[in-house]
């Protein structure tokens, strides 16, 4: 009995030695795991670390690390984690589900001069037994007039705080998740802008080359601009901006769109517009080398415009390298709604430099650049082409004093843009000229230009225009 006793006393002794052990041991992991991240993010050159300090201990680590920006070094971003160990992390937020770790971060970005300080951004993030992990981030609003300095004007700038959740793959390969931002206004002496319902999503993914692939959008519900001189806004609604970019077969294609509900400015109101543009057969081995050299100049101690002047001369390198494989671009769609028709094009572009070495030559780029192209015009857009031709017009007589300061004084936005109307309905030469300066012709209702370029000789409307 006493020998029973003794082995049951030995094995809880030992299950308890080891439970008590686990905490510290996923404190290593936690700390492997951290080192590796870091090392991943600096691998790009676009972050340098600064500074690093990591304490572990048993059931709780803290780590303070600083990056500085390789295109903006003034720019820090600190962060302060207190990472508590798993498997079952004994923090606030205690759950019974197992964890490699629980870190509550703090995160704060120093920008240059001190102008404008941003509150920190807080970050919640479980890792899970397989290493992948989930973060929740947020950021409290902001409020500030900031006083003119130096040649800096003096603003307001409005920040209504931002979250979102974010998923990282244990090999950090896939991120996905999205950012949320109600408001961002800032406010001019003589005017301002305002972005509300901001957006960012994305769903990336490390290519077998290591590209980066996948899907990343920003959006803005509603953007304002205001000029108090004038009395003038212009306002777009429904904003966004997306890519997406693949890999196959040794070739990255990539699509860009941009697209717009609708466009307000003054009286003016149009509909709807998009822009998509595809970009296809981009030599994924040149990509590859670029980057790699990119980054080896980054990691080198000198002088920022030093080395953007060399990532200039590689740019013209990959793109002679680029052009021997014959990539192309696309516009697919153009389409903006008009108030009594549609604004549409269309336009192919193909870069062959198969037969001709183009790199760091833009006379033989040009040459080796070939396509053609068409853009519709609904009447309503050539008179808007023409409004500014009327307001020069309007400026000229102010300036010659024909006009009293009385009559000047009664030029509001609002009469101005009632004259402008009156004259582009009355006076026919306005549009007309536009027509003869861009060369368009007559296509039913509408007018339309077409272009092509060939051996560096660019014809519009099938006449010849030289270019510089």
């Amino acid at each position: 009995m006493n020998k029973l006793v003794t082995i049951v006393i030995v094995v809880v002794a030992a299950l308890v030695a080891a439970a008590a052990a686990l905490p510290y041991w996923f404190g290593m992991q936690a700390e492997s795991a951290y080192e590796a991240m870091l090392q991943n993010m600096a691998t790009s050159g676009e972050l340098t670390v600064s500074s690093n300090n990591f304490q572990r201990g048993w059931f709780e680590s803290t780590a303070d690390t600083t990056f500085t920006l390789a295109n903006l070094p003034s720019v820090t971003v600190s962060m302060l984690h207190r990472i508590n160990h798993g498997p079952l992390p004994l923090d606030d937020d205690f759950q019974l589900q197992p964890l490699l770790a629980r870190v509550k971060s703090q995160i704060s970005i120093g920008l240059p001069g001190g102008v404008v300080k941003l509150p920190p951004m807080t970050g919640k993030t479980s890792v899970y037994l397989a290493g992948n992990s989930s973060t929740r981030l947020d950021m409290e609003p902001y409020k500030k007039a900031t006083p003119k300095t130096g040649e800096t004007e003096a603003f307001d700038v409005e920040w209504k705080g931002m979250s979102g959740e974010f998923t990282l793959s244990a090999d950090y390969k896939n991120v996905k998740g999205e950012m949320n931002a109600p408001v961002l206004r800032f406010g001019f002496k003589d005017g301002g802008f305002a972005l509300s319902k901001l957006n960012l999503s994305l769903d990336t993914q490390e290519s077998a080359s290591g590209l980066e692939t996948g899907s990343v959008a920003i959006g803005v519900d509603r953007f304002v601009m205001e000029d108090q001189k004038t009395g003038e806004s212009i306002s777009l609604d429904g904003l966004r901006l997306s890519t997406n970019t693949q890999e196959a077969g040794g070739s990255l294609n990539s699509t860009l769109t941009l697209q717009f509900r609708g466009m307000e400015s003054g009286t003016s109101k149009q509909g709807a517009a998009q822009i998509s543009l595809q970009l296809r057969k981009l030599d994924v081995a040149s990509l590859v080398k670029f980057r790699k050299e990119v980054r080896e100049l980054r990691k080198q101690k000198m002088p920022p415009e030093q080395v953007n002047m060399m990532v200039l001369g590689k740019t013209m390198e990959l793109l002679g390298q680029l052009a021997k494989k014959s990539p192309e671009v696309e516009i697919t769609k153009l389409s903006f709604k008009a108030a009594d028709g549609e604004v549409s094009g269309r336009a192919k572009f193909v870069l062959d430099g198969s037969q001709l070495d183009v790199s760091g030559n833009p006379m033989l780029m040009l040459k080796a650049l070939s396509g053609e192209g068409e853009i519709s015009l609904p009447d309503s857009i050539v008179r808007l082409l023409a409004e500014p031709d009327v307001k020069r017009d309007v400026e000229a007589l102010k300036a010659s004093g024909k006009l009293s300061e009385k009559e000047i004084a009664k030029l509001t936005p609002k009469r101005m843009a009632a004259i402008t109307a009156q004259a582009l309905k009355e006076l026919p030469q306005y549009k007309d000229n536009v027509v003869s300066r861009l060369k368009l012709v007559s296509d039913g209702p509408n007018y339309k230009i077409v272009a092509a370029l060939k051996d560096g000789q660019l014809r519009v409307n099938n006449e010849p225009l030289q270019l510089p």
